[in-house]
Protein backbone atom coordinates (compact mmCIF):
# COMPACT_ATOMS: atom_id res chain seq x y z
CA UNK A 1 0.00 0.00 0.00
CA UNK A 2 0.91 3.52 -0.51
CA UNK A 3 0.87 6.42 1.59
CA UNK A 4 -2.44 9.46 0.61
CA UNK A 5 -1.70 13.00 0.01
CA UNK A 6 -5.11 14.25 1.52
CA UNK A 7 -5.77 17.87 1.06
CA UNK A 8 -7.19 19.18 4.81
CA UNK A 9 -8.42 22.21 4.03
CA UNK A 10 -7.72 24.97 1.61
CA UNK A 11 -3.83 25.39 3.10
CA UNK A 12 -3.19 22.20 4.88
CA UNK A 13 -2.32 18.64 3.67
CA UNK A 14 -1.55 15.22 5.59
CA UNK A 15 0.14 12.47 4.47
CA UNK A 16 -1.52 9.48 5.59
CA UNK A 17 0.24 6.54 6.32
CA UNK A 18 -0.61 3.13 4.61
CA UNK A 19 -2.15 0.63 7.28
CA UNK A 20 -1.78 2.86 9.98
CA UNK A 21 1.65 4.13 9.25
CA UNK A 22 3.05 7.72 10.71
CA UNK A 23 0.62 10.31 9.13
CA UNK A 24 2.84 14.00 7.85
CA UNK A 25 1.68 17.39 8.02
CA UNK A 26 2.39 20.06 5.71
CA UNK A 27 0.41 23.65 6.41
CA UNK A 28 1.61 25.81 3.13
CA UNK A 29 1.65 29.96 3.67
CA UNK A 30 0.11 32.46 1.31
CA UNK A 31 3.74 32.99 0.23
CA UNK A 32 4.64 29.26 -0.81
CA UNK A 33 6.64 28.44 2.43
CA UNK A 34 5.56 25.21 4.83
CA UNK A 35 5.37 24.48 7.95
CA UNK A 36 6.18 20.29 7.94
CA UNK A 37 4.41 18.70 11.19
CA UNK A 38 6.89 15.25 11.50
CA UNK A 39 8.88 13.60 9.40
CA UNK A 40 10.41 10.20 9.08
CA UNK A 41 14.20 9.76 7.43
CA UNK A 42 12.66 5.88 6.10
CA UNK A 43 10.10 7.82 4.41
CA UNK A 44 11.82 11.19 3.24
CA UNK A 45 11.40 10.64 -0.33
CA UNK A 46 7.08 10.29 0.02
CA UNK A 47 7.91 13.43 2.33
CA UNK A 48 9.42 15.34 -0.30
CA UNK A 49 7.24 14.25 -2.74
CA UNK A 50 4.53 15.94 -0.66
CA UNK A 51 6.44 18.45 -0.80
CA UNK A 52 6.37 18.98 -4.01
CA UNK A 53 2.86 17.84 -5.28
CA UNK A 54 1.45 20.73 -2.89
CA UNK A 55 3.13 23.53 -4.25
CA UNK A 56 5.44 24.07 -1.54
CA UNK A 57 8.36 26.60 -1.81
CA UNK A 58 10.38 25.75 0.62
CA UNK A 59 10.38 24.35 4.52
CA UNK A 60 10.20 27.21 7.00
CA UNK A 61 9.65 24.99 10.29
CA UNK A 62 9.33 21.59 11.18
CA UNK A 63 7.75 20.44 14.15
CA UNK A 64 8.30 17.30 16.30
CA UNK A 65 4.79 16.48 18.03
CA UNK A 66 7.04 14.22 20.23
CA UNK A 67 9.84 12.79 20.49
CA UNK A 68 9.19 8.95 18.83
CA UNK A 69 11.66 7.77 15.88
CA UNK A 70 8.69 7.48 13.30
CA UNK A 71 8.52 11.67 13.58
CA UNK A 72 11.55 12.99 14.21
CA UNK A 73 14.22 11.19 12.61
CA UNK A 74 14.41 13.39 9.89
CA UNK A 75 15.14 16.25 11.61
CA UNK A 76 18.81 15.78 10.62
CA UNK A 77 17.80 16.22 6.95
CA UNK A 78 16.10 19.04 7.58
CA UNK A 79 18.19 20.94 9.89
CA UNK A 80 21.35 20.29 7.03
CA UNK A 81 19.01 22.43 5.07
CA UNK A 82 19.03 25.40 7.84
CA UNK A 83 15.14 24.19 8.98
CA UNK A 84 14.37 25.62 12.09
CA UNK A 85 13.08 22.46 14.35
CA UNK A 86 10.27 22.95 16.78
CA UNK A 87 9.61 21.08 20.22
CA UNK A 88 8.52 20.74 23.56
CA UNK A 89 10.82 20.58 26.19
CA UNK A 90 9.49 17.09 26.94
CA UNK A 91 10.57 16.21 23.08
CA UNK A 92 14.03 17.69 23.71
CA UNK A 93 14.09 15.96 27.35
CA UNK A 94 13.29 13.03 26.40
CA UNK A 95 15.31 12.65 22.98
CA UNK A 96 18.26 13.98 24.66
CA UNK A 97 18.16 11.67 27.54
CA UNK A 98 16.76 8.45 25.76
CA UNK A 99 17.17 9.28 21.90
CA UNK A 100 20.19 7.74 21.09
CA UNK A 101 19.79 4.01 21.67
CA UNK A 102 16.48 4.33 20.31
CA UNK A 103 17.71 5.87 17.27
CA UNK A 104 20.13 3.22 16.61
CA UNK A 105 17.92 0.55 17.69
CA UNK A 106 15.57 1.73 14.94
CA UNK A 107 17.98 2.04 12.25
CA UNK A 108 19.42 -1.36 12.25
CA UNK A 109 16.85 -2.36 9.69
CA UNK A 110 17.89 0.29 7.26
CA UNK A 111 21.68 0.67 7.73
CA UNK A 112 22.09 1.72 3.95
CA UNK A 113 20.71 5.41 5.25
CA UNK A 114 23.72 6.14 6.61
CA UNK A 115 25.49 5.96 2.85
CA UNK A 116 22.58 7.64 1.80
CA UNK A 117 22.75 10.64 4.38
CA UNK A 118 26.82 10.58 5.52
CA UNK A 119 26.30 12.41 9.60
CA UNK A 120 22.95 10.88 9.77
CA UNK A 121 22.12 11.00 13.60
CA UNK A 122 19.84 12.04 16.42
CA UNK A 123 18.99 15.79 16.11
CA UNK A 124 17.50 17.55 18.62
CA UNK A 125 14.83 20.59 18.10
CA UNK A 126 16.46 24.05 18.49
CA UNK A 127 13.54 26.20 18.70
CA UNK A 128 11.94 24.67 22.01
CA UNK A 129 9.05 25.77 24.26
CA UNK A 130 7.72 24.75 27.91
CA UNK A 131 3.83 24.80 27.70
CA UNK A 132 2.67 26.60 24.58
CA UNK A 133 3.81 28.36 21.41
CA UNK A 134 2.73 30.11 18.53
CA UNK A 135 4.01 29.62 15.20
CA UNK A 136 3.42 32.66 12.00
CA UNK A 137 3.99 32.55 8.47
CA UNK A 138 1.68 34.76 5.79
CA UNK A 139 -1.84 33.89 6.64
CA UNK A 140 -0.59 30.65 9.03
CA UNK A 141 -1.02 30.99 13.15
CA UNK A 142 -0.29 27.39 14.74
CA UNK A 143 -0.60 27.13 18.02
CA UNK A 144 1.35 24.70 19.45
CA UNK A 145 0.41 23.41 23.38
CA UNK A 146 2.17 20.79 25.19
CA UNK A 147 -0.77 18.09 26.55
CA UNK A 148 1.94 15.23 28.24
CA UNK A 149 -0.35 15.20 31.74
CA UNK A 150 2.34 15.44 34.13
CA UNK A 151 5.25 15.01 31.95
CA UNK A 152 4.04 11.47 30.05
CA UNK A 153 1.49 10.63 27.89
CA UNK A 154 1.82 8.84 25.03
CA UNK A 155 5.23 10.74 25.06
CA UNK A 156 6.82 12.62 27.21
CA UNK A 157 6.51 15.67 24.12
CA UNK A 158 3.08 15.69 23.04
CA UNK A 159 2.27 18.58 21.45
CA UNK A 160 -1.07 19.47 19.84
CA UNK A 161 -1.08 21.87 17.12
CA UNK A 162 -3.87 24.18 15.85
CA UNK A 163 -4.40 25.84 12.57
CA UNK A 164 -6.17 29.23 13.62
CA UNK A 165 -7.32 30.80 9.78
CA UNK A 166 -8.60 26.73 8.68
CA UNK A 167 -9.47 25.44 11.81
CA UNK A 168 -7.31 22.35 11.61
CA UNK A 169 -6.18 20.45 14.85
CA UNK A 170 -3.61 18.05 14.79
CA UNK A 171 -3.53 15.52 17.24
CA UNK A 172 -0.32 13.73 17.32
CA UNK A 173 -0.39 10.54 18.92
CA UNK A 174 -2.56 10.96 21.35
CA UNK A 175 -5.12 9.78 19.13
CA UNK A 176 -5.20 7.00 16.57
CA UNK A 177 -8.08 6.48 14.03
CA UNK A 178 -9.22 2.83 12.95
CA UNK A 179 -6.07 1.26 14.31
CA UNK A 180 -4.84 -0.18 17.40
CA UNK A 181 -2.66 2.63 19.09
CA UNK A 182 0.99 2.02 20.84
CA UNK A 183 0.92 1.63 24.04
CA UNK A 184 3.78 0.76 25.01
CA UNK A 185 5.75 3.84 25.31
CA UNK A 186 3.17 5.46 27.16
CA UNK A 187 1.44 5.99 30.56
CA UNK A 188 -1.87 4.92 30.32
CA UNK A 189 -3.50 6.87 33.36
CA UNK A 190 -1.88 10.40 32.21
CA UNK A 191 -3.00 9.62 28.55
CA UNK A 192 -6.35 9.30 29.60
CA UNK A 193 -6.22 12.69 31.47
CA UNK A 194 -5.01 14.48 28.29
CA UNK A 195 -7.40 13.20 26.53
CA UNK A 196 -10.33 14.59 28.58
CA UNK A 197 -9.56 18.28 27.36
CA UNK A 198 -9.88 17.60 23.51
CA UNK A 199 -12.89 16.13 23.77
CA UNK A 200 -14.23 19.77 23.73
CA UNK A 201 -11.79 20.99 21.32
CA UNK A 202 -13.01 23.45 18.49
CA UNK A 203 -12.17 22.54 14.82
CA UNK A 204 -13.49 21.50 11.18
CA UNK A 205 -10.95 18.68 10.39
CA UNK A 206 -8.77 16.69 12.69
CA UNK A 207 -5.66 14.89 11.78
CA UNK A 208 -4.50 11.87 13.93
CA UNK A 209 -0.79 10.62 14.65
CA UNK A 210 -1.53 7.27 13.17
CA UNK A 211 -5.57 6.87 10.72
CA UNK A 212 -7.42 8.29 8.22
CA UNK A 213 -8.22 12.26 9.23
CA UNK A 214 -11.19 12.93 11.00
CA UNK A 215 -13.98 15.66 9.60
CA UNK A 216 -16.19 18.05 11.89
CA UNK A 217 -16.16 18.22 15.61
CA UNK A 218 -19.11 15.47 16.25
CA UNK A 219 -17.45 12.82 14.57
CA UNK A 220 -13.86 14.17 16.05
CA UNK A 221 -15.34 13.58 19.60
CA UNK A 222 -16.73 10.53 18.99
CA UNK A 223 -12.94 9.10 17.88
CA UNK A 224 -11.74 11.23 21.24
CA UNK A 225 -14.08 9.40 22.56
CA UNK A 226 -12.95 5.62 21.46
CA UNK A 227 -9.59 6.40 21.79
CA UNK A 228 -9.73 6.84 25.52
CA UNK A 229 -12.80 4.05 25.95
CA UNK A 230 -9.96 1.80 24.16
CA UNK A 231 -6.95 2.93 26.78
CA UNK A 232 -9.28 2.53 29.42
CA UNK A 233 -10.43 -1.16 28.70
CA UNK A 234 -7.00 -1.80 27.70
CA UNK A 235 -5.84 -0.51 31.12
CA UNK A 236 -8.07 -2.68 33.01
CA UNK A 237 -7.48 -5.67 31.26
CA UNK A 238 -3.74 -5.56 31.71
CA UNK A 239 -3.88 -4.81 35.44
CA UNK A 240 -6.08 -8.23 34.94
CA UNK A 241 -3.08 -10.26 33.19
CA UNK A 242 -0.74 -8.38 35.67
CA UNK A 243 -2.46 -9.76 38.45
CA UNK A 244 -2.55 -13.14 37.32
CA UNK A 245 -6.28 -12.87 37.31
CA UNK A 246 -6.48 -13.47 33.44
CA UNK A 247 -4.21 -14.52 30.47
CA UNK A 248 -2.57 -12.72 27.82
CA UNK A 249 -3.93 -14.40 25.19
CA UNK A 250 -7.22 -13.77 27.26
CA UNK A 251 -6.91 -9.84 27.15
CA UNK A 252 -5.27 -10.09 23.42
CA UNK A 253 -8.23 -11.95 22.36
CA UNK A 254 -11.09 -8.87 23.81
CA UNK A 255 -9.10 -6.19 22.86
CA UNK A 256 -9.46 -7.67 18.66
CA UNK A 257 -13.01 -8.99 19.27
CA UNK A 258 -16.69 -6.87 19.22
CA UNK A 259 -15.95 -3.00 18.46
CA UNK A 260 -12.25 -3.51 18.28
CA UNK A 261 -12.22 -6.13 15.75
CA UNK A 262 -12.43 -3.97 12.73
CA UNK A 263 -9.04 -1.77 13.76
CA UNK A 264 -6.07 -2.38 11.40
CA UNK A 265 -2.47 -3.28 13.39
CA UNK A 266 -3.66 -6.09 15.30
CA UNK A 267 0.22 -6.95 16.10
CA UNK A 268 0.60 -4.15 18.66
CA UNK A 269 -2.34 -5.89 20.53
CA UNK A 270 0.13 -8.39 22.30
CA UNK A 271 3.12 -6.44 21.67
CA UNK A 272 1.38 -3.54 23.88
CA UNK A 273 0.29 -6.66 26.50
CA UNK A 274 3.42 -8.18 26.72
CA UNK A 275 5.07 -4.55 27.79
CA UNK A 276 2.81 -3.77 30.75
CA UNK A 277 3.75 -7.21 32.11
CA UNK A 278 7.16 -5.75 32.94
CA UNK A 279 5.57 -3.76 35.33
CA UNK A 280 5.97 -0.30 34.32
CA UNK A 281 2.73 1.99 35.13
CA UNK A 282 0.71 -0.47 37.51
Amino acid sequence: MESEIKQISQSSYAVIGPEGATNFGIIKSSDGGAVLIDADIRRIDEVEEALKLTGCAAVKYLIDTHEHFDHTSANFYFRRRGVPIVGSAGCLGAMRDLGGPDFERMMKPVPELYERFPGLCLTLPDVVFADATKLTLPGVTLHLKYCAENGHSHSKGDTTIYFEEEEILIAGDLLYTEVHPVTFFGNIPNWLTALKPLFESHYKQLVPGHGPAVEGEKAGRAYFKKMYDYLEDFYGHAVEVKAGRESSEEAAKHMMSGAYAPLGKNRMVQRNINHFLTGKWF
